[in-house]
């Protein structure tokens, strides 16, 4: 391998740290980008979304996630009528929406219209 290899690499390591705590940290990060791959996610229950509120950038994904058993199931509709997930009748059932146009939504539960979350969509 070349030199300057060696010396990047020799670089980037640190007395004070073990190979180890490198090893984790760079899990961590790793995770932590594969979690955020689809953007915000807002936890559906029959009373409430959360978050209530997200600000997002035009583009971003979000993730639907139900958290309660519900017959029929959740189906997450926006007061413009433009939204529609399928039913998430099960916990763990999920849906994702990309937001392709900036504004403001208000979506809710069809079910339980009071259970609801405001996003506001700005340009990049």
């Amino acid at each position: 391998m070349p030199k300057r290899f060696f010396q990047t690499a020799h670089a980037l390591r640190s007395p004070h740290l073990p190979v180890g705590s490198w090893i984790a940290i760079a899990a961590v990060l790793i995770c932590a980008g594969a979690a955020g791959a689809h953007g915000q996610t807002i936890e559906i229950s029959h009373h409430e979304m959360k978050p209530t509120r997200l600000n997002l950038f035009v583009g971003t994904t979000v993730h639907f996630l139900n958290t309660v058993a519900m017959g029929g199931g959740h189906v997450v509709v926006d007061a413009g009528g433009t939204i529609k997930s399928p039913p998430l009748a099960k916990p763990g059932d999920e849906w994702h929406y990309t937001f392709d146009e900036e504004g403001e939504f208000e979506i809710f539960i069809a079910q339980h219209p009071k259970a609801k979350a405001r996003i506001r969509v700005v340009p990049k």
